[in-house]
């Protein structure tokens, strides 16, 4: 800003200064909710002082929570107009990206907005929220640890570091700070947070009592009648159904958020009459969340193949690279289709008293440039198999990774599991640059594995695949030829687990994955499902039970509905 801007900025402000307790007393009148109301004394206020940048970006949040998403932008963009070295309506323009999955546009504005402010709370507890969406817990941690150094006493501070501290695999330390939270603030949201965290940690108990005694409170709170609804002992009455049935079928007009809520109410009824056995009612919503769903983002099923082509065309040659192992840990890469057993193989490993589980580290994807399925483009496929071939750069990822990874081992175990599920992608990378390391390969019986895909709502949009029949069917099928190609290059090198073997012979598999991974036998091993571990996956409630062979078969009772899954598979 020159000096002019400055000095004109000044002359606005002291112009604007006798309303500023009139804004004020809108702005209350906002904060109790009184809409309509708010709105009508936005307006007057505006005719008095067009091109006030506070009256315009409040107008605009005004427009956002009453769910007028186009006129909330259109506001913040003016109000950036109207100041633009101001850092309020860039955090809240990046909010409503963020909301809507736009992550890229969602950085963009937020790091606009802290280039300004480096200091303005908002922004990076926002910034917080967008790198957990990305999938970048170190990142995340890094901002939400800025903000406690600024301010330890904002609630939504704390509660952003407690989330940030569970997606880096710190949830003890996440449920210290969200139970102190919930003593001074006994607000829904925070004991939300406190809910999902005793959730991850094995605590359903707990976590139950909570959603149970929130949503006995008030059942139209959307976040707790849907963990609510989902137990199997839970029954809704007829005026809670309708409430969330309206809500289902009101028409969205494209709004991205209202399309979200009518998502995660299709996944929570498709769920509960699943549970009560109506499984007419329960594929009417299953069918519909993935319409919606699929709606929300396209998908390149053409780069994704080129994307596997890539890797068997760079990895058919021999690399031979002598590397310097210092590191005294040994990975372990359990891979294959999401919802193929990954979580179970690693709970079952993490079990033994040498082996930390890690969970699903997105090291890999990150260091080598490519990103996750959801950023991969040509570019980075492109920049990758020219990198591939670089010593150096080989090199620089091993000793980039093995350093993330040391920093999550627990108790100085050797091994470290990184379940990941679309590390199958990496395994000619894995085994260039980690030869010590053990590869584990879960596969499913097709149609088990692509309904259990189908059937589950993911946290984010990266198996964006998963939601239409026909794309789902294909991408398992492009799985199928690259793990051949893998096999066959590295057959040696990959234990394939077989999910329904496991099931039926617990532990003879169960002793024949220790054995591959050079581990001696305990007797845990066969008890995972009392492993007090942290758990990020879908596959939760599972492994916190023993072993049975319920999902085996389980896409039958929906046969009728798969008809197109089941063509495009044969």
């Amino acid at each position: 800003m020159n000096r002019h801007q400055r000095r004109k900025q000044k002359k606005e402000q002291k112009v604007h200064q006798p309303y500023q307790q009139e804004l004020i007393n809108i702005i209350k009148i906002h904060s109790s909710k009184k809409f309509d109301l708010a709105e009508k004394e936005y307006h007057k206020l505006l005719q008095k002082i067009p091109n006030d940048y506070e009256t315009v970006r409040h107008l605009g949040i005004l427009y956002f929570d009453t769910k007028r998403m186009e006129q909330a932008y259109n506001c913040f963009q003016q109000a950036i107009k109207i100041d633009p070295a101001r850092c309020e309506a860039y955090n809240n323009l990046g909010f409503i990206h963020l909301k809507n999955d736009n992550l890229e546009l969602a950085e963009k504005c937020l790091k606009k907005s802290y280039e300004i402010n480096q200091k303005y709370i908002p922004t990076l507890n926002n910034l917080v929220g967008l790198y957990i969406n990305n999938q970048d817990p170190e990142t995340a941690l890094k901002f939400s640890k800025k903000v406690m150094s600024l301010d330890t006493k904002n609630p939504i501070s704390n509660s952003q570091y407690a989330k940030a501290l569970i997606v880096s695999g710190h949830l003890n330390e996440a449920i210290k700070i969200l139970e102190e939270l919930y003593k001074k603030f006994p607000e829904a949201p925070f004991r939300m947070n406190l809910a999902s965290a005793y959730r991850e940690n094995g605590d359903l108990e707990k976590s139950d009592l909570i959603v149970k005694e929130e949503f006995q409170k008030n059942f139209k709170n959307l976040d707790f009648f849907t963990l609510y609804a989902i137990n199997k002992s839970s029954s809704l009455s007829s005026e809670q159904i309708k409430y969330y049935e309206e809500m289902v079928s009101h028409d969205a007009k494209g709004d991205r958020l209202v399309i979200k809520d009518q998502i995660k109410l299709c996944e929570t009824f498709y769920l509960y009459y699943k549970n009560k056995k109506e499984l007419k009612k329960s594929s009417k919503y299953l069918l519909k969340m993935n319409q919606l769903q699929f709606s929300l983002k396209k998908f390149d099923l053409q780069l994704e193949e080129k994307f596997f082509e890539k890797m068997q065309s760079v990895f058919s040659k021999k690399f031979d690279f002598n590397l310097n192992k210092t590191e005294n840990i040994i990975p372990i890469f359990i891979c294959g289709m999401p919802r193929s057993g990954t979580t179970l193989c690693e709970q079952i490993l993490s079990s033994h008293s040498d082996v930390t589980g890690a969970g699903e580290l997105n090291f890999l994807p990150t260091l080598s440039g490519i990103g996750t399925s959801a950023q991969v483009t040509k570019e980075t496929l492109d920049k990758f198999s020219q990198n591939v071939l670089n010593k150096d750069f080989l090199l620089n990822l091993r000793k980039g990774y093995m350093s993330k990874l040391i920093d999550r081992r627990e108790n100085k175990n050797k091994y470290i599991c990184d379940k990941m599920p679309h590390n199958f992608v990496f395994i000619g990378l894995i085994r260039t640059i980690f030869p010590e390391s053990k590869i584990i390969y879960c596969k499913r019986d097709p149609m088990d594995n692509c309904f259990s895909l189908y059937a589950h709502k993911f946290l984010e949009l990266s198996h964006q695949y998963s939601y239409d029949q026909k794309t789902l069917a294909q991408y398992y099928k492009l799985h199928t030829n690259l793990m051949d190609f893998w096999i066959k290059k590295f057959k040696n090198d990959i234990f394939i687990l077989d999910n329904e073997e496991l099931v039926n012979n617990q532990e003879k598999i169960s002793r024949e994955i220790l054995n591959f991974c050079n581990l001696e036998w305990e007797d845990q091993c066969l008890k995972f499902y009392e492993t007090k571990r942290q758990v990020r996956t879908a596959s939760i409630d599972q492994v916190r039970k023993p072993l049975n062979n319920k999902s085996i078969g389980a896409w039958k009772d929906y046969e009728s509905s798969l008809s197109e899954l089941m063509t495009e598979l044969k």
